[in-house]
């Protein structure tokens, strides 16, 4: 019976190692061939749809570009990648797709190699400490996965840190720099938190921002639990001219707290500097003893 256990527990290891080696590279390739393979080319915004399912409403934009090898025009949405919650009708967008294959493409920016490949030596390393502990108990199998446990949190805090401090300074630009005007609430955008009372519902508004265009987009840094009457009521829009898809609805956002954000990411900063240097250092004692 034990022999087996054993056999099949070394079955579930080279399975995860086959995983970590190959499954791992192989889903980042595909998640990034249109960025490595495919072919940009410039398109427009021909219409911003706004349909109703289910007492939630969701933004679609539909395109036209000229595929370049066959000179065929292309009207449709896009059909993968991260599909955008903004537009306005006459908006230049990059388009991307494989040869051979226009009906399928992606608009606007989309997973990079680089992000790929971050993630990717993240869920890597993780693996390989999963894996050398399952098999070895020994201490110098304990102190490399200390080691390989620290360089996993620190690119993974680092990854999550430097996402916040984006988002934050997007924040920071469209409070010192955007133009307030009104606009009208639409409808609201469902986000499934997967269980009872964890869905946030986003507001959909459209507005005119000050170089003229009509945007119809949702608002993903405002939400609630119980959603947004699709009425048309006025609401206070904030945008940048310089980029009108960065907006947010200021009669429905609460005041960002820049001073309490930048605090937690301090604290997070020297939390994660001191697990790694912990996980080091027993790693290190284990060693010597």
């Amino acid at each position: 019976m034990s022999h087996v256990s054993h056999g099949v527990s070394l079955y579930c290891w080279w399975a995860g190692l086959v995983v970590l080696v190959i499954g791992v590279p192989a889903v980042a390739l595909r998640l990034t061939r249109f960025a490595r393979l495919g072919t940009e080319v410039r398109g427009t915004v021909t219409e911003v749809r706004l349909s109703r399912w289910h007492d939630t409403d969701s933004v679609h934009l539909v395109v036209r570009f000229t595929d370049p090898v066959s000179e065929r025009e292309v009207v449709g949405r896009p059909a993968c990648g991260r599909v955008p919650l903004a537009g306005w009708p006459g908006q230049t967008v990059a388009v991307r797709y494989l040869a051979g294959d226009p009906e399928r493409f992606q608009v606007g920016p989309q997973t990079s190699v680089l992000d790929a490949g971050l993630t990717s030596l993240l869920l890597m390393t993780v693996g390989s400490v999963a894996l050398v502990l399952t098999r070895w108990t020994d201490p110098d199998a304990i102190a490399t996965s200390g080691v390989l446990a620290g360089s996993a949190l620190a690119l993974g805090s680092a990854a999550l840190l430097n996402s916040r401090a984006g988002r934050r300074e997007q924040r920071a630009r469209l409070r010192n720099r955007g133009v307030v005007g009104p606009g009208r609430l639409v409808g609201s955008y469902l986000v499934d938190g997967g269980a009872d009372g964890a869905h946030r519902y986003h507001p959909v508004v459209s507005f005119a921002s000050v170089g003229g265009e009509r945007i119809t987009g949702v608002d993903l840094s405002t939400h609630n639990r119980h959603g947004y009457p699709a009425d048309g009521r006025v609401v206070t829009i904030r945008h940048l001219p310089q980029d009108p898809l960065l907006f947010r609805v200021d009669s429905l956002s609460r005041p960002s707290a820049e001073r309490a954000a930048l605090t937690t990411a301090t604290v997070g900063l020297v939390a994660m500097l001191a697990c790694c240097g912990a996980l080091i250092t027993v790693g290190e004692t284990l060693t010597s003893h």
